[in-house]
């Protein structure tokens, strides 16, 4: 008797995961997509400017060339200068600057378009070299670790097109960097990070409409599996009180049971994943 309690424990624990490991694989893939290694490469520097900490982009018509990074060149930005990279692509020689384009680091940004917070996307900004806050659709640079501090920020005054002057603040946060599309949630019912891994799921925009569905489609899935586990482990231990010789029977039963809660995780996800991708 005890020893067939026993077997019913260890299968309920692999059972649940399982179910574990399918439901989280999407969320760990998402999250193995987002970090990455401390990489930089050698870029020949075409300004002198490029500070620890600089935003840059490409420049346009010169391959191999790094320039300071402004709204207008977001498109081809490439990473932040640093030399705090585990793994150089390139040695550093003379007019070259290495910038990192995987991994933690210090980036100057500024509060021109907001107050940044732990998790705010980070593009360029008109401020050549100094990253802000993204709101709207458009390449980023990566996502701030760390909260922007105005205690130990420097004062910096600009004047629009309009010739208005305006006070911004610079700092430094940490950022991890990931170039990528970033997408604004369009929608605040929707939390930003489901936006987001969907987006990363699916390698492009999805509408909220998609997103609701999928994740109803999750937690029907995940309730009928734990439904499943819950009466079937209960249903075997009265059988086995009632009849200890149907142990056999019950423990067929139970691995009947798992292929089962197998198939309807696996058939979920893979629904899921064509609900969001196509």
């Amino acid at each position: 008797m005890d020893h067939i309690l026993r077997l019913h424990k260890f299968i309920v624990i692999g059972l649940v995961g399982v179910v574990t490991a399918l439901f989280c694989a999407p969320a760990f893939v998402f999250a193995q997509n987002q970090s990455g290694g401390a990489i930089s490469r050698g870029f020949k520097a075409s300004d002198s400017e490029m500070v620890q900490g600089t935003l840059v982009s490409t420049k346009q018509g010169e391959a191999g060339t790094a320039e300071l990074a402004t709204a207008d060149s977001a498109m081809r930005l490439i990473g932040v200068v640093s030399r705090t990279a585990v793994v150089e692509l390139s040695n550093t020689g003379q007019g070259e600057v290495q910038v990192l384009i995987s991994g933690t680091a210090q980036a100057l940004v500024s509060d021109l378009n907001g107050p940044i917070k732990a998790g705010d996307k980070i593009t360029s900004s008109p401020l050549s070299g100094i990253g802000m806050l993204a709101t709207e659709d458009g390449q980023i640079v990566g996502t701030a670790q760390g909260d922007f501090s105005l205690k130990s920020s420097k004062t910096k005054v600009i004047t629009d097109k309009n010739g208005k002057t305006h006070t911004v603040h610079v700092n430094t946060v940490p950022v991890q960097i990931a170039i990528s599309y970033y997408v604004a949630p369009t929608s605040q019912f929707m939390p930003a990070f489901l936006q987001n891994l969907a987006n990363s799921i699916a390698g492009r925009p999805v509408s909220v409409l998609r997103i609701l569905i999928s994740c109803i489609l999750l937690l029907f899935a995940f309730g009928s599996i734990t439904i499943l586990i819950y009466t079937s482990v209960r249903s075997g231990i009265i059988s086995l009180g009632r009849n200890p010789l149907a142990a056999s029977a019950i423990q067929r039963g139970l691995i009947g049971v798992i292929i089962i809660v197998v198939l309807t995780a696996a058939l979920s996800l893979a629904s899921v994943y064509l609900i969001l991708t196509t």
